[in-house]
Formats: C-alpha cells, sequence, structure tokens
C-alpha cells in the first residue's frame, strides 16, 4: 500500500460537529484524523519511521493497544496531550510548528467518538485471478488479429479485491490516464479504456497510440517490473494455459502490469527518462524539438523567446531565469537557477553574462500536455535537482525529482512570473554586463 499512498490522500476537513454522530460521521472523523497523522506524524512514527521506540501509528487500533490513546478521553490520551504541550522539545510534531487548533479538535473529536478505525470496509465481489487472465483472452479474441500484439494492460483488480474505495479506484483511473499520455508522443491524448465485465479494473492501450512500438516502451517496462505473474504447470495448468496464450498472442511475457505500480515508477527517473526517450543532455533535447536557443536569444527576441528574471520564484533559493522558446509542439520552457547571488550568478548586475548551476526544462509533447527535464549547470540530465539550488518546500520531500515533483507543481499549468530585472537596468546608467 506504499504506492498506493503515493497518488491517493484523504481530504481534510477541519469543520467538525461535537456531539452525536452516526457511522458515517464518525468513518468521516476518522479519515480526517488520519489524514493529520499521516501528513505530520506517519514519516517518524509509522512501521518505517525512524522514532518508533515510543509510539508506533499503525492502526487505531495499535494506538489503542499501546495506551497511546483511550477512547473517548483525549485528555488521557498520550497522542493528543503531546500535540498541546507548551514546552517545545517536548510538543509533537517535534521540532515542527504547533498544529492549527482545528486540527487539533479534529483529532481530539475523532478520540472522543471512540478512536473509531479509518479504514473504509467495502463489499467487494472478489475477482480470481482466473477471471481476470478470461477477461484479457475475450477481450484479445474480439480485435485483429494484426492488432493483438500492439494491446497491453493495466490492471486494479488487485486493489478492488483489497477493499480499496471507489473514490479512490476513481482517483487511479485518471491517474493512469494522465500519466499514458505524459509519456506519448503520439499526436492526440487516447484513454486508457476498460475491458468489459470486470468492474472498470482492467484498462488496455494500443501501444502505437503512444508511439510505444517505435521504442520498445513495454519491454522497458517488463525488464523491471516486479510482479510478473507465473503459475506451476501442476498444481496451475488452467492459469499457465490462460497466461501462455496472452503472451503468444501479444508477443510480449507481461501482458498486463499493476496500475499502482505503473504510477510510482513511470512517473519518475529512470522510467521516466526511458519512456520518453529523453536525450543525456539539454542541447540535444533541443535539437530534437527544433530549438535553435542561442539563435532565438540573438535574432528573435520578442519572437521566438521571451526572458524574465526573478529573486523571488519561490522553487528557487536564489536568482531565476525563465525563458519561453516557440517550438514545433508548442512552448519551451527553460530555466537558468543559481548557487548563490554573488558575481555571475547574481541576474541584476549580469542579466545577459550570468554563469548558472542548473536548469529545468518543460515542454509540450505533440498532444500538448508537458513533459520534463532536470539539468545540471552544463545542461547535463540528472534526475533530482540539487535542492540547494531549488526544491519545494510545500511538499513532505522538498526534492525535486523530474516527472512526478515537476507533474505535482504544474497542475493547473504554467506559473506566473513577472520580471523583475528590467526595472532594475532602467535605473542604473552601468550597462549590462555581456
Amino acid at each position: 500500500m506504499k504506492i498506493w499512498n503515493n497518488f491517493i490522500k484523504i481530504t481534510c476537513l477541519f469543520t467538525l460537529i461535537i456531539g452525536y454522530q452516526n457511522v458515517e460521521a464518525q468513518q468521516n472523523i476518522a479519515q480526517q484524523a488520519y489524514a493529520l497523522l499521516d501528513h505530520h506524524c506517519i514519516a517518524c512514527h509509522g512501521p518505517d519511521g525512524t522514532f518508533t521506540e515510543n509510539l508506533v501509528i499503525d492502526s487505531a487500533q495499535g494506538l489503542i493497544n499501546s495506551g497511546a490513546i483511550i477512547p473517548k478521553k483525549p485528555g488521557e490520551s498520550k497522542l493528543y496531550t503531546r500535540l498541546h504541550e507548551k514546552d517545545p522539545a517536548k510538543r509533537m510534531p517535534l521540532g515542527q510548528p504547533q498544529l492549527s487548533p482545528a486540527a487539533i479538535r479534529t483529532i481530539g473529536s475523532w478520540i472522543q467518538a471512540g478512536a473509531r478505525s479509518w479504514d473504509i470496509q467495502h463489499d467487494v465481489t472478489f475477482i480470481p485471478t482466473s477471471q481476470m487472465l478470461t477477461a484479457m483472452q475475450v477481450h484479445l479474441e474480439k480485435l485483429d488479429t494484426f492488432d493483438r500484439p500492439y494491446v497491453r494492460y493495466f490492471t486494479m483488480t488487485h486493489l478492488y479485491n483489497a477493499g480499496v474505495g471507489p473514490d479512490a479506484l476513481a482517483a487511479s483511473r485518471v491517474a493512469l490516464s494522465k500519466l499514458v499520455n505524459s509519456l506519448s508522443w503520439g499526436s492526440e491524448i487516447i484513454k486508457p479504456k476498460p475491458v468489459e465485465d470486470t468492474r472498470d479494473t482492467i484498462f488496455y492501450i494500443d501501444l502505437r497510440d503512444y508511439e510505444w512500438d517505435t521504442r520498445e516502451v513495454w519491454t522497458e517496462l517488463e525488464n523491471v517490473y516486479p510482479y510478473a505473474m507465473e503459475f506451476d504447470a501442476t498444481t496451475q495448468a488452467g492459469l499457465l494455459s490462460m497466461l501462455t496464450d496472452l503472451r503468444t498472442e501479444m508477443t510480449c511475457e507481461v501482458p498486463f502490469v499493476y496500475v499502482d505500480w505503473f504510477l510510482a515508477t513511470a512517473s519518475l527517473p529512470p522510467l521516466y527518462h526511458d519512456i520518453l526517450a529523453l536525450p543525456e543532455t539539454e542541447q540535444e533535447l533541443e535539437q530534437e524539438l527544433g530549438i535553435d536557443v542561442a539563435r532565438n536569444l540573438r535574432s528573435a527576441p520578442g519572437v521566438r523567446v521571451w526572458r524574465a528574471g526573478t529573486n523571488d520564484s519561490g522553487v528557487s533559493n536564489h536568482n531565476r531565469v525563465v525563458e519561453r522558446h516557440t517550438s514545433r509542439y508548442g512552448a519551451y520552457w527553460k530555466s537558468h537557477d543559481f548557487a548563490g547571488s554573488a558575481g555571475a550568478q547574481n541576474i541584476f548586475t549580469h542579466p545577459l553574462s550570468f554563469e548558472r548551476d542548473g536548469g529545468e526544462v518543460i515542454f509540450n509533447l505533440p498532444n500538448g500536455l508537458q513533459a520534463y527535464y532536470i539539468s545540471d549547470g552544463a545542461g547535463n540530465r540528472i534526475d533530482v535537482a540539487p535542492t540547494d539550488i531549488v526544491s519545494n518546500p510545500a511538499a513532505s520531500d522538498p526534492a525535486v525529482r523530474n516527472g512526478l515533483s515537476c507533474i505535482g507543481c504544474h497542475t493547473e499549468g504554467m506559473k506566473e512570473i513577472e520580471d523583475d530585472v528590467r526595472s532594475v537596468i532602467e535605473q542604473t546608467d552601468t550597462p549590462p554586463v555581456r
């Protein structure tokens, strides 16, 4: 479930009514309390946390069994009273700002209501593996023989069987569609389609729609996929026969992958880079996109390129220069970031001759969605940007990792930036250093 938790976050609601609560309301307050614990406490006190000697947050019942919570008595519950501590050395979360009064009330109301489990129970009609494989076989047989080698499946049957709720499954379907198309060099946005009679837990794609067939993308996935199914020829002969038929018709070793694994793994390097076939250098990427950065800056400012500089980007720890170049697919946004603000790292004294320490690129794919690239000062591709140059202070992990971090930051598209450099240069008689 760690992979799943990377993508599905429970929405926090801080409005609560103290008093009688029905079962649904108690479930809601339990989920709200868990969202707070997950955000503020799990990193240190979860089962895999770094401070589990005195407190482990694994389940509501586990907290009760350990004595950290006494149902209906928040004032006697250590977990709750530590949130109120006046001494910062004892108050939880340790070394962090105190939780807001509304957040503390939410946790207190959850304990007062009996510290109900935050796990949601759903009625599930279990889908056995045989039924899942049969559904794929039936679907495949309806397709033209020529098309079958290009079909691949994504399944979340295991999540449905585990009791994952309808809202979470729906969010996973949306995320699958967004990520597949964000890894596509195809010209259109094409959603993965559900396979019939599987409660929308199995989806199929045609590799050609995303130009994945031209770069052996599925082979890249097969090489790192850790959950490939294998069946015993004696005790599971029927299942092995179905899997073998799928492999033969589809000419692949792994006919399907888990949706949650794909979301967690393909959204980050190295798979993110491999699937998009991103080159090793920024310069190579620009060549592939038909962009001549130097020529644009020299002869086409205001026509094919626009530039702005700021000392308050919210991501860069120092100056930041942002350029927008036109490309054959739309826009090519390129940032220049710095590890300091002195000398040639100061864009207000060196607006044309600055020396950058790294950069980030956002460019449009043929289908209009965005792709991302992070590089060092020389333009070489890297997986993670150094946090002393850029970071995301709003995230639990401030490191900017190519792919997922960028997708999360730009869910609504490009961020606005206001140029601060021009007004400074215009107010001085000293010509800019070239």
